[in-house]
C-alpha cells in the first residue's frame, strides 16, 4: 500500500474512505505524516512507544503504549501500517460509542479470549495510571 511513494492510490484511499470517518483530504495529510514519522512504512512497537511518550514526557508511558500499539496492530504482525494505524485512529477519534466500547474492550481482553479477567484489569489500570499520574503533572 503505497510502500516506498508518497502516494496513495486511488484504490486505497476510495477503501480507506468506506473503512474509516476521514475523507480523501485527511487520509492524504495523515498519510503524508505517517510517512514522515515512518519512512519504511511500518511502524514497530519501539517507535511507536517513542512517538507515544511525547505525548506523555512526566511520566513512564511505554507499557501502556504498548496495549495500544496491540490493539493497533489488527493483524498482529508486531508493525503498525498506514491501513491499522488509520481505521484505529477513526475509531478512536471519531467512532460511534459501541465502535469504541469493543476497541476499549479488546485493549483490556490481552489474551484475545473474549473475557477480561481480573489479572487483565489490573494491568491495564496499573500500566494507565503511569499516564494518569503524567496528565496530572502537566
Amino acid at each position: 500500500m503505497g510502500k516506498g511513494t508518497s502516494k496513495l492510490r486511488p484504490e486505497v484511499i476510495s477503501d480507506l474512505k468506506d473503512q474509516t470517518s476521514f475523507n480523501e483530504e485527511e487520509i492524504t495529510e495523515w498519510y503524508k505524516g505517517f510517512l514522515k514519522d515512518c519512512p519504511s512504512g511500518h511502524l514497530t512497537v519501539e517507535e511507536f512507544k517513542k512517538i507515544y511518550g511525547n505525548f506523555f514526557p512526566y511520566g513512564d508511558a511505554s507499557k501502556f503504549a504498548e496495549h495500544v500499539f496491540r490493539t493497533f496492530d489488527a493483524n498482529r504482525d508486531g508493525t503498525i501500517d498506514f491501513r491499522e494505524f488509520i481505521c484505529a485512529l477513526s475509531v478512536t477519534s471519531r467512532g460511534q460509542l459501541e465502535q469504541k466500547l469493543k476497541w476499549a474492550f479488546s485493549m483490556y481482553d490481552l489474551d484475545g479470549n473474549g473475557f477480561i479477567s481480573r489479572s487483565e484489569m489490573l494491568e491495564i489500570v496499573r500500566v494507565s495510571s503511569f499516564v494518569t499520574e503524567s496528565v496530572v503533572k502537566q
